[in-house]
């Protein structure tokens, strides 16, 4: 999940720069700040430019490199991997009682043939599942017309079926839901790269909102006992208009409804960036496998992690936790400090023993909004959690271990959510439509829920909100143009209006039942 700067600070002093040639510096040389730096290559490699393959050019940016490298090492960085305590961070298992929910039970996994799928599928099958069921389009083809499992076989004691079916194909998931009649589903199966979704409006929007309303349905139609979805911490943004993190949203709003209203008891587990699957490690490898320049979207953009070992244990215990008619949803209680991704880049340079170069080449679509810090909870920054935000913070609580948080999301209005489902679908159904109308679409529903959503927050909690979040310094700072987050401090503030309202009707209300004016 990418992120702004959290005003990580410092620890050591900053030198100004003795070399203005761009040229490399000798050990003896003073070291330059950061910033100056990165100016520098900014300078020879504007944003928006190609990939830079002229050899002169190429050698002033390793040379820069270099001083980047001196720089970031002379304030205590680039001492080991950035990622180290992600990589090594556990959170408890609660086995037993996961082993209770899953031992010869039924299970269906959508998304069972991706990274996490893969992983969960194997933890489900030590616990002891009776048949685990996989449901991913990875294998599926336009020539399939009949539903079966492509393959089967056996993982200790658990038979194993795997299905090539694609969850925006209502007809072909029914029949897999009435052949294998599944207890216990988890459902991964999205459109995960938020940069790919930007591209894939149509394919995203509808494999990960429509894909979801159906896999509901199934669950319902079918007795499933109960469901877990895989959500991501761009979920928490009270509003925002990606494409990726706005379809997850609007997920977690249907499961939200079906909790309240179904028979099916569901839970979430909201994701960070998975560290074994991570699309951006993934370029920064290949780009110095290539012994090519490397792209970084720029400075200052921090990322929090986690590991696969981490993300299965989520999923398995939100299970446990999962209660009914309500939707709880975990997710890791500490997830440190977020790391930059530059200096990912420059740790994975050190690391290759190469003399490569690295370039800015400006932030793409599905990572562009920046950080409305009344996200967080200011009143406790020592539990800074970029995962859950300021509202959702009020129905929180700790499992018993202290792992991990679980909460709630914030009431909203349902019949704008399908009212707002609808026209979205109608969007999706249009073919002369163009996927950027579909993003508006999207986006315009995301908002107009949220809105619904403030009039159930408290409003002195809602001033703290726009208090933290608006800080006037942090604008500046970040050279952020206040309009950007004008949509959600209008919704923010149409809420609290609603909220007071909706107070006040309550109390007159209250006060004419016990003091009725008397009949003239």
């Amino acid at each position: 999940m990418y992120s702004p700067d959290l005003d990580r600070s410092s620890t050591a002093s900053n030198f100004q720069s003795s070399s203005s040639n761009g040229l490399a510096v000798g050990a003896s040389d003073p070291i330059e700040r950061k910033a100056d730096v990165i100016a520098k290559i900014q300078a020879l490699v504007p944003i928006g430019a190609p990939e830079p393959t002229d050899p002169d050019l190429l050698q002033q940016l390793r040379d820069l490199t270099q001083r980047l490298i001196r720089a970031y090492k002379n304030e205590g960085c680039l001492q080991g991997d950035p990622f180290y305590d992600a990589w090594t961070r556990n959170i408890h298992l609660y086995e037993d009682d996961a082993r209770l929910e899953l031992k010869d039970k039924r299970v269906l996994i959508t998304g069972g043939e991706g990274y996490v799928g893969r992983h969960l599928l194997e933890a489900v099958a030590r616990l002891g599942a009776a048949r685990i069921v996989s449901v991913d389009k990875e294998r599926c083809s336009d020539a399939t017309t009949e539903v079966k499992p492509l393959d089967e076989g056996v993982m200790g004691d658990t038979a194993i079926a795997h299905y090539a079916v694609d969850m925006r194909d209502a007809t072909s998931l029914e029949q897999v839901f009435a052949a294998e009649k599944p207890e216990v589903v988890f459902h991964l199966a999205a459109q995960r790269l938020p940069g790919l979704a930007e591209v894939q409006i149509h394919e995203t929007v509808t494999s990960n909102i429509f894909g979801t309303r159906n896999l509901i349905r199934m669950c319902e139609a079918y007795g499933v006992k109960k469901c877990v979805f895989s959500s991501t911490g761009k979920a928490s943004r009270y509003y925002t208009a990606e494409v990726y993190a706005a379809s997850k949203k609007l997920c977690e709003w249907q499961f939200a409804h079906a909790s309240e209203h179904g028979t099916v008891t569901y839970a979430m587990v909201r994701f960070t960036h998975m560290l074994n699957n991570s699309s951006f490690c993934e370029q920064f490898d290949t780009k110095i496998s290539q012994n090519r320049p490397i792209n970084v979207h720029a400075p200052n953009r921090f990322i929090v992690g986690q590991n696969i070992g981490e993300a299965v244990h989520l999923l398995l215990n939100a299970l446990v936790f999962a209660e009914p008619k309500k939707l709880k949803f975990v997710l890791c209680r500490n997830l440190g400090w977020p790391t930059e991704t530059l200096e990912v880049a420059l740790h994975k340079i050190l690391e290759s023993g190469k003399d490569l170069c690295i370039y800015f080449q400006g932030i793409l679509p599905g990572y562009e909004e920046p950080l409305f810090r009344g996200q967080i909870d200011w009143d406790n920054p020592s539990e800074l959690n970029t995962l859950i935000n300021a509202a959702e913070i009020l129905s929180r609580h700790y499992d018993p271990v202290g792992h991990m948080l679980v909460a709630e999301l914030t009431p909203f209005c349902y019949d704008t959510l399908f009212d707002q489902l609808a026209q979205i679908e109608a969007s999706t159904l249009d073919p002369a439509l163009p996927q950027a109308e579909i993003k508006k679409v999207t986006g315009e529903a995301v908002l107009a829920i949220a809105t619904t959503s403030f009039a159930n927050v408290p409003p002195e909690v809602i001033i703290k909100i726009l208090k933290w979040g608006m800080n006037p310094q942090y604008f500046q700072e970040e050279k952020i143009p206040p309009d950007v987050l004008q949509n959600i401090v209008n919704a923010m503030i149409q809420g609290l209006n609603q909220g007071l309202n909706n107070t006040l009707n309550r109390c007159v209300d209250l006060v004419s039942r016990h003091y009725a004016p008397k009949a003239i």
